[in-house]
C-alpha cells in the first residue's frame, strides 16, 4: 500500500495514552499584592498612602506529555498588573514562583521567574502570561504524589503589601 510508506509506527504504549497531570494550585495568600507610595498611613483616618499598583494572578492552566524519563507539565501562567491612583507609566518586574511538592514536604524544585510588563498610558495596565515547559515529574499512578504550586514572591518588592 503506497500510502503506508512514510507511516510513522507508533508504539501501543504512547498511542492514546493520557498522561495524568499533576494538580496545580496558587498558594493561598500568595494571588496577589499591592505596592504602595511611600509615606505613613494618615494617622487620622488609617488610610495607607495610595496604591502606586497591584499585581493579580488570574488563572493557570497545564498540559502534560509523557516521555521516556517521566512526564513533561508545560504550565501556564496568567495574571494582570494595574496601576493605583499613584500609578505611572512603568515596567513592572512581576515575581512569579513557581514550586514542583513531592509529598507534603518535599520540594522537587522552586523557580523565580520574573515577568517585565510595561504599563503604558492611558491604560496603564496589563496582562501577562508564562509558560513554564521545564517541569518534570516522574511517571506515577494519578500522579497524585505530585503539586505544582504557582504564586507571587513578592519578598523582593519594596513598599508591598498584600491584601
Amino acid at each position: 500500500n503506497k500510502n503506508l510508506e512514510n507511516a510513522t509506527i507508533v508504539s501501543a504504549e504512547n498511542f492514546g495514552y493520557s498522561v495524568n497531570c499533576p494538580p496545580v494550585a496558587i498558594r493561598p495568600g500568595t494571588e496577589e499584592y499591592k505596592v504602595f507610595a511611600p509615606g505613613k498611613p494618615d494617622p487620622l483616618t488609617g488610610a495607607s498612602p495610595p496604591v502606586i499598583y497591584q499585581v493579580s494572578i488570574t488563572d493557570t492552566a497545564r498540559e502534560c506529555v509523557k516521555t521516556n524519563g517521566g512526564v513533561i507539565v508545560k504550565l501556564g501562567i496568567k495574571g494582570r498588573v494595574a496601576s493605583g491612583p499613584a500609578g505611572k507609566a512603568q515596567t513592572v518586574n512581576v515575581p512569579v514562583r513557581v514550586v514542583v511538592m513531592e509529598g507534603r514536604d518535599k520540594v522537587l524544585k522552586s523557580e523565580l521567574h520574573r515577568i517585565a510588563v510595561p504599563l503604558q498610558a492611558p491604560e496603564l495596565a496589563a496582562d501577562f502570561t508564562k509558560i513554564d515547559e521545564s517541569i518534570m515529574v516522574p511517571v506515577s499512578e494519578g500522579n497524585t504524589d505530585f503539586h505544582i504550586y504557582v504564586g507571587l514572591d513578592d519578598k523582593a518588592t519594596p513598599g508591598k503589601r498584600r491584601g
